[in-house]
Formats: structure tokens, sequence, C-alpha cells
């Protein structure tokens, strides 16, 4: 049955009030969480009531959130924008939550405030965009949702997304550099600085007009697109993980509080700590948690001045620091083209280079690239997966969705083909669960088309958005793009 008209404002008003209990965590709650001892994550308990197509079934969760249950994701390629879909889910889990306002106490109080101006869940998902502590509740929650032994994608959760902003001083100066020495000088200060940050559509704008936004992106707030010096975001990242570990988390974070803050203002620094852990040690935890033997990243760089031959040296240089290179993504396929021919090399061991991975907005936008030559054969593509679906009005006045049959099969000759590597992703936000649910069935369904499957943003059985009268297929801002003609639907019949 559909869930009651009402439940989800009701539940967004208990996350509210339930925030509000843990007050003020990260400043005097090292006391509480020490003489309480008792258990702090939340289980999500299922009613089993069935509402829309495929059985979702929604959770009425003890902690504060409206959950759907989905059809495990089959290949979560990575979580887009690092696990954002997953952001009430965090705010949900008690543990989690402390973890964040300990570490992030400014993101604690901006969410808070957001919560209490309004009850939609999709806001907090842009807020939580590019995350850390987002991120290491993804992997963590993640590690614990295996599918049957053997039936296990190698391509499952490959590596973290990183949305990266570089100086474009820093670029020109490596650029001009005479020497190896001299570039890997600039290198070494381009990633010290470089920010993990999506940064707002103006900048987007505004960076695609030769005006370099990376000052504008340190000075956003974390909440408001803005990031986290990559330093800094990895050590938060290693620290959640290792909170989320600990057994007895109040001592954990008494432990942990004895490490001193940055004094800096700046919104991409406030609160980080001053003396950042190595990221051996956060590899180190990483590998506790998952048993995979590096932390690995999916690059979309988000500075056009960026070059191949650039990204090739960013690339090496964070191999240097321990990190691994799953691929490297574009709009543009001149951004990165050739950086797959770096050998990586981590702590004397040799990886195959980065997978070039070419993103499109919608499927037909994949089809006109390829009728045009601009698509290489064995290319890895990604686009949003909302354009894989038709929406109609149900009896009720409510969407009733459906998979665009005849577009897939042709999808599927296209990439037979080139040869290509398909995937999809969506915007969370606007993405409600019974859309998910038909997405992660289909990447289920037809593991061979979508070999790269669904680089779903939340966890990989749950959702947090419920139907509307207003179909939320996970187009957001993409639309737009379709009505001014920048991105198309998948013209059938075409060759």
């Amino acid at each position: 049955m559909a869930p009651r008209p009402g439940l989800s404002s009701r539940l967004l008003a208990w996350l509210g009030r339930a925030w509000g209990r843990v007050e003020t965590a990260w400043a005097r709650a090292l006391g509480r969480l020490r003489r309480r001892r008792r258990q702090l994550s939340a289980e999500a308990r299922l009613l089993g009531a069935e509402v829309l197509q495929f059985g979702a079934q929604l959770w009425v969760p003890t902690g504060p959130s409206t959950s759907f249950k989905l059809r495990p994701v089959r290949t979560q390629f990575y979580g887009h924008g690092a696990f954002m879909g997953a952001a009430p889910a965090l705010i949900a889990d008690e543990r989690w939550r402390a973890i964040l306002g300990f570490l992030m106490p400014d993101v604690a109080a901006e969410l808070r405030a957001a919560l209490e101006a309004s009850r939609d869940p999709s806001r907090l998902m842009p807020m939580m965009e590019n995350n850390p502590v987002l991120a290491a509740f993804g992997v963590f929650r993640g590690a614990r949702s295996r599918r049957p032994e053997g039936d296990e994608s190698p391509l499952h959760l490959s590596g973290l997304e990183w949305d990266l902003f570089v100086d474009a001083e820093l670029v020109a100066a490596w650029e001009a550099a005479t020497d190896e020495a001299g570039r890997d000088a600039v290198l070494a200060r381009v990633l010290d600085t470089a920010l993990i940050a999506h940064a707002t559509a103006a900048d987007t704008v505004q960076e695609a007009m030769g005006i370099c936004q990376y000052r504008d992106v340190r000075k956003t707030p974390k909440t408001a697109l803005g990031g986290v010096e990559l330093d800094a975001w990895v050590d938060l990242f290693g620290r959640a993980l290792a909170l989320a570990s600990a057994d007895e988390l109040g001592a954990a974070i008494a432990e942990m509080s004895r490490d001193a803050r940055s004094d800096s203002e700046e919104a991409c620094m406030r609160f980080t700590f001053a003396e950042p852990w190595p990221i051996a040690r956060t590899v180190e935890v990483h590998r506790r948690v998952t048993n995979k033997p590096h932390v690995s990243v999916i690059i979309e760089i988000k500075s056009l001045r960026s070059t191949p031959s650039f990204l090739s040296a960013v690339v090496s240089a964070l191999n240097a620091r321990g990190v691994h290179v799953v691929a490297v993504a574009s709009f543009s396929r001149e951004e990165v083209e050739g950086v797959s021919m770096v050998a990586q090399v981590i702590d004397g061991v040799s990886h195959p280079g980065p997978r070039e991975l070419q993103f499109f907005h919608y499927a037909g936008d994949l089809q006109a690239a390829c009728a045009a030559g601009r698509v290489s054969p064995g290319q890895s593509v990604m686009f949003n997966g909302a354009s894989l679906l038709d929406s109609v009005p149900g009896d009720d006045g409510r969407p009733v969705y459906s998979t665009k049959l005849r577009v897939i099969a042709e999808l599927e000759a296209l990439r037979v083909r080139h040869g290509l590597f398909v995937g999809f992703y969506v915007q969370e936000s606007d993405c409600d669960h019974a859309a998910a649910e038909l997405l992660s069935a289909l990447c289920d369904a037809r593991p061979d088309t979508f070999e790269l499957g669904f680089a779903w943003g939340g966890l990989r059985d749950e959702a947090h958005l419920e139907t509307s009268e207003a179909a939320r297929l996970g187009y957001g801002s993409q639309r737009v793009l379709e009505y001014v003609g920048r991105a198309r639907q998948w013209s059938t019949g075409e060759p």
C-alpha cells in the first residue's frame, strides 16, 4: 500500500526534535558519551508494507528518518557525490550524528538549522555533497552490505568520487617549470592546496567562461557546495572510519579531542585538524573496514585549466601519497584523453592506469556523440539514468514509472557496436525511491549492458524520498539543459 499522506513530515519533525536532543555534542558531549555506554547506532525496523512497483518496502526507523527499502544495487561503481543521497540515513543514526558533530561541528550546526527551517529531506543531500564524514558512513555501511558469495561485482564500490578544484596559478606554474624537480615541487603545492568540492552552478558557469573560481570555492561554506582541502578531507574520512569502528565511541572521541584544530577561518579549513593524519594511517583504517588495500578515488577535475598531461601528473603524485586512482572523469573527452596511459605505482606495486570516464547528461547525448564519432571504441561512459525511465499519472494522481525497454535494447546494440562500458547516475535529491528501485532492478537484470552499474549516491539498499504528485526520476537541474537544447532524449529507430 502507498505511504500515508504526511508521514514524511511527521518523521522529519521528529528528526528536528531528535537532533535538538543531541544538542551541541561536539562541544559538551564528551562527558555524556562516556557516561551513557549504551548502544548508539539505530537499526531500522522493517514494517513490511508494500509500496509502488517492485515491492519496495517502507521502513520506520528507530532513528529519525523516512527510509525505503531498495533491491540492493548490484554494481554501485561509486557513491555519487561521496554518498550525498545517504545524508538522511547518517542523520538518522545517533552514533554517526555524534561523529559528524565532533569532527565537523560547523556542518552539524548548519544541518540542524536547515532541518528546523524545512521538512524536505532532499535539501540535506546537496548540503552534504563531497562531505568526508558522509563518505566514511557510505563506505562503512557498504562494507557490511554484501551480496551472496560469488555474486558480488568486482566493480562494486570501486572508489570514492572526488570533485577536484586546483589553483589555476599553480597549474600555470607547473606548466612553466623547466625541469622535473621544479614541476614536482609545484605539484606538491597543488595537492597541498587542492579542494574536494563541487562548487555552485554560478562557479561552474564562471569557470567555463575562463574565470578561475578556486579562491571563491575556498570561501564557500561546506554545506553550500564548498569543500575541504585534500589532506584534511582524507584525514576527516579516516578519523570518521576509526571512530565508527571504536568499541567505546565516547572514549575514542575523548582521545581524539586532544588533537589540535586548525586556527584558519577559511570555510574550507574551519574545524579541520592542525596536523592531519598521514594518508598511510587512513589507508590502514580503511583496509581494516573494507579489506581493500588502498583508498581508491574517481576524480572529476572541476578546474577547466587542467590538461591531460597535468592530470596525469596529479595521478602519479597521488600514487606517491598512497592514493589509488580508479578513474578520471569529465564531460569533455579532451580533458582526460591519454590519462589511462599512466602506470600507477603504489608502495612498489604496479597497477593499471585509471579508466577514462566520459560523462553525458542523457542517454540521447551518448547516442548523438557516437553518431558524430566523438566516442572512442572501448570508451567508459555514464549518463543520467532518469533518461531510461518513463512516467505517467496513476489513478491516484501519483506518477507510475516504467523503463524504456526499446531505448535499452537500442542502447545495448550501441554498446556492442562500439565496445562501450556503460553505467548511469542520478541526481539523488530529485530521485524518489520508486525510480531508484527501477534503476537498481535494471542494473541487476542487465549486468552486461550496464557493466559500470548504477553510481547510486545513497546506501546500496536504501532511499529516502517518497513519491509525490510530481515525477522525481532523478533529472535534477539537468532537466533545464533539455529545455534549452543542451541535453537530448534518445531517438528510437536511429542507426
